[in-house]
């Protein structure tokens, strides 16, 4: 019997794009940055009701399903105005090849600039295939082979932005808001393999060309209240850093807005790494809503031995609730002793990393989509993004070895712990 022949087309992988992702798309399409459109061939986004279907479930206006109304018939006028619109348009564009010969030819001409000058006549002419590029050249007293080289070259450099702008979309897939600087470390070996040659700089210009370039945000909100009756701790941490990972644990709390009241997400951080050890979504400010945050950290960790809690001095880190899980295991308590957020400098800047470069400062109309991008948020945050004081290691990276000493900005040099 003859065997039978079967062919399995390759299907090309799905791409899959974070909540953070989808809902900045909106953002700058409900803001009138750039129209579907533009932000499909900026995101190089797939079928042309992806963002619409985006803006049907996360934009703010409505965006009701159009309805085909059939094909209209054929008006023999109306067929007759077409006809004369597409020779006027013709026309036109014949009448602006020659005055950009015009503008280009009578343009002060440098000694840097005369070739690309020269380069840029003969292809805007060519293009409309009225005139040979044999006959430009020779008006310009330029060689065919001058001309192809600089093409070769121009086209080599769109080739080499290109690829550059596809890979850093698909780390801004996940992490849409991380800096340029972080890109360009991250991408550096891709970059290499691929044959791309561009440098920080040069990528910085790429980005700002692209409009892919982020801005800082500044939002703050005080959640903690440490005008309470309840024991206070000494601050066991003050001009010291640790020296390893499970050493130092920082917590605070940062408020999510909902449209119509607040959510509050309570944070536990290994000071080493920078990793996120534990976390809680609640309504409230609660203490058995940051003993929940703890007792995940807890149920993670295999030694606790020699580890400290330092938090600020909030009701809720003081109660018998939470103080008294910490003293079970043996957990040394450590408090500022002042206001000032760089008491807590790590914590608060986790905070600020997670609304400003995941996007949880934005106004959330569903709970449990908020859980959902929280999650990836987080997980994001932990395996993806680097960081400068690990020394360029994500998170979960710093947290498996001991031995890099944290980078610091101190001028003066801290004791480890």
């Amino acid at each position: 019997m003859e065997q039978l022949k079967i062919t399995v087309k390759a299907t090309k992988p799905q791409k899959i794009f974070s909540e953070v992702f989808k809902k900045q798309v909106v953002r700058e399409f409900e803001e009138g940055l750039l129209n579907k459109d533009q932000l499909q061939r900026k995101y190089s986004l797939g079928g042309n009701s992806t963002v619409l279907k985006w803006c049907r479930k996360y934009g703010k206006f409505a965006y009701p399903q159009k309805k085909s109304c059939g094909r209209p018939m054929k008006d023999p006028q109306k067929q007759r105005i077409k006809e004369l619109e597409a020779k006027l348009k013709a026309a036109e564009q014949k009448l602006k090849v020659y005055d950009k010969l015009i503008e280009i030819t009578n343009r002060e001409l440098t000694p840097g600039h005369h070739k690309k000058n020269r380069s840029q006549v003969v292809r805007e002419l060519a293009t409309q295939k009225e005139i040979s590029i044999s006959a430009v050249c020779r008006q310009l007293g330029y060689s065919k082979q001058a001309y192809y080289k600089s093409l070769q070259h121009t086209r080599h450099k769109s080739c080499v932005k290109a690829r550059a702008r596809l890979q850093v979309l698909s780390i801004r897939r996940h992490l849409p808001r991380l800096g340029t600087r972080k890109l360009h470390y991250l991408l550096a070996n891709s970059f290499s393999e691929h044959g791309v040659r561009i440098g920080r700089d040069a990528l910085f210009k790429l980005l700002r060309e692209e409009n892919l370039l982020v801005g800082k945000k500044k939002r703050y909100t005080k959640t903690t209240n440490s005008k309470h009756w309840m024991r206070k701790y000494p601050d066991l941490v003050q001009g010291k850093i640790p020296g390893k990972p499970q050493q130092l644990w920082v917590a605070d709390i940062t408020y999510i807005a909902m449209e119509e009241s607040f959510s509050y997400l309570h944070l536990i951080t290994d000071a080493y790494s920078k990793k996120i050890v534990g976390y809680h979504l609640s309504d409230d400010l609660s203490a058995e809503a940051s003993l929940q945050a703890l007792k995940m950290a807890v149920g993670q960790s295999q030694c606790l031995s020699g580890l400290i809690h330092h938090s600020d001095r909030g009701l809720q880190y003081c109660s018998s609730l939470y103080t008294s899980l910490l003293e079970s295991k043996n957990v040394a308590i450590s408090m500022t002793q002042t206001g000032s957020p760089y008491d807590n400098a790590v914590a608060e800047r986790i905070n600020g990393i997670l609304k400003d470069e995941f996007a949880l400062d934005a106004v959330f109309t569903d709970k449990q989509q908020l859980i959902v991008q929280l999650k990836q948020s987080v997980a994001a945050y932990n395996t993806k993004r680097p960081h400068y004081s690990n020394h360029m290691l994500t998170p979960v990276q710093m947290h498996q070895q001991q031995a890099l000493n944290p980078k610091t900005c101190r001028t003066k040099k801290a004791q480890e712990l």
